[in-house]
């Protein structure tokens, strides 16, 4: 295995405990991506119905189409993200041009032009989109794949995606929160210059954070070794046949798939349903950050001691409990019990990220040990596709709902619309999400690699394809 020029450890050597250093400055450029995602998967839907006057059922369409625009870029990053070969990593080059184009997308997303006709401002929204897509991609894919190269550590990988959860959360508490209670509040949350100022406060973050994570790992550890394979499909088709692989990415998509349905409806069932202004998303946010921060650690101490998988149920079942409670929910809902939902859902958010991603590091590594192949960016590829895919059936499948119950976009969005539109919502930000997160549940039951199976595993003495 060749190492950096200036690695962490000596060449060829075991590395296990990351400087806190690296894993901060690592750590860093997910507040960039929170920003994005959240900015966008929060607004975009909201946005396009009640600023740019697009039907609910199109926009939705729209987020969905722009989606399937990672099926080509996804495994393309992946793979080539696997096989460059440069004297600063394999994966550090990739995150200059996924901050460059990532911040300038966010801009291009909230400044869509509103042109008589909504099918040609669609058109629009869905270009943007796509080039949303394809930053996102460009950083995000090689940046999760990093941690499988930087430490060989079972435990040290969800270390460092404990410091990541933190900017996580950070980043969408500010694009989530922050910014949206404030800027597009005081400037109309129906105004379009209001989203122009918002997106352009969000993209300036997004750069410099995300560049801080490229200055940061210049002296992290970094493999070398490319796969071996130079057929697509072959390389892929090896990644679907890891039973650990697929037993986690299906319960992510279902997780996810939730989590997107009850973003996709949140904005339109905080003013339509309960009532209230942007403003309770601060209150909100504010209980879900800290509690994100507080459980990553304690997480972290119950994965140590009984498993990743049983401290991950622990998350899934506060899944299921915080999103089910929003049936209890009504006009003019109170802060406490708004502050009580943060907690119990930012507490299921920190096992979804932190857990989550350090299984996904420890089956990269069992899949290495096996084959000898390594694969870091056809996993992450793939599991970030399913991100994006449920970040894209989310608001579809609300907008269908909402165009189903008779929402009239015509109407400024906190004019009540009846008791079939206030249905629609309950199913999205509660029930449907509810199934998803028991579905999610039990998938993640029958998950099996523990420490001991993975420093079990043999070691490949030869590459082999075919594995």
């Amino acid at each position: 295995m060749s190492i950096a020029s200036t690695p962490v450890a000596a060449e060829g050597s075991h590395v296990g405990k990351l400087p806190i250093k690296l894993k901060l400055g690592w750590a860093t450029g997910a507040f960039g991506v929170a920003m994005l995602m959240n900015g966008i998967s929060t607004f975009i839907l909201f946005y396009a119905v009640s600023v740019l006057g697009i039907s609910p059922w199109l926009a939705g369409l729209v987020i969905l189409l722009s989606k399937l625009f990672d099926v080509i870029t996804d495994p393309i990053v992946g793979r080539w993200s696997d096989s460059i070969e440069s004297p600063k990593g394999r994966r550090r080059p990739f995150l200059v041009w996924g901050a460059i184009i990532s911040a300038i997308s966010m801009a291009m997303v909230f400044t869509t032009p509103v042109f008589a006709n909504e099918w040609l401002t669609a058109t629009y929204l869905f270009f943007a989109l796509c080039v949303y897509a394809a930053g996102f991609t460009i950083f995000n894919i090689p940046y999760l794949a990093m941690p499988a190269e930087m430490t060989d550590d079972y435990h040290e990988r969800s270390s460092i995606h404990g410091y990541r959860i933190v900017f996580v959360a950070s980043g969408a508490f500010l694009a989530a929160a922050i910014l949206p209670g404030t800027i597009l509040e005081a400037f109309g949350r129906e105004e379009w210059i209001a989203y122009v100022y918002y997106a352009l406060g969000c993209s300036g973050l997004i750069f410099i954070t995300m560049m801080i994570a490229y200055f940061s790992t210049a002296k992290a550890r970094f493999t070398k070794r490319p796969s071996i394979m130079t057929n697509l499909t072959q390389e892929f088709d090896a990644v679907w046949g890891n039973r650990h692989f697929l037993r986690l990415i299906g319960v992510k998509f279902a997780q996810l798939l939730g989590v997107q349905l009850t973003g996709g409806a949140f904005l339109f069932f905080l003013v339509q349903t309960l009532e209230l202004t942007f403003y309770t998303l601060i209150v909100y946010a504010t209980a879900l950050t800290i509690a994100t921060i507080v459980a990553a650690p304690v997480l972290v101490r119950i994965s140590r001691k009984f498993g990743k998988r049983e401290a991950y149920c622990v998350a899934a079942v506060c899944y299921i409990v915080g999103v089910l409670s929003w049936l209890l929910a009504g006009p003019g809902e109170p802060n406490w019990s708004i502050v009580a939902r943060g907690i119990v859902i930012g507490t299921a958010a920190t096992g979804n990220v932190v857990l989550a991603m350090s299984m996904l590091t420890d089956i990269i590594e069992w899949d290495s040990r096996r084959t000898g192949v390594r694969r870091e960016g056809a996993y992450t590829a793939l599991y970030s596709f399913v991100e994006k895919l449920t970040g894209a059936l989310g608001p579809f499948i609300v907008g269908i709902a909402l165009s189903i119950g008779g929402f009239d976009n015509s109407l400024p969005p906190d004019v009540s619309q009846g008791e079939n539109v206030h249905t629609a919502l309950y199913m999205t930000v509660a029930v449907l999400p509810a199934i998803c997160g028991a579905i999610g549940l039990w998938l993640l039951l029958g998950y099996r690699l523990t420490e001991k199976e993975l420093k079990g595993a043999p070691v490949a003495s030869e590459p082999s394809p075919a594995t």
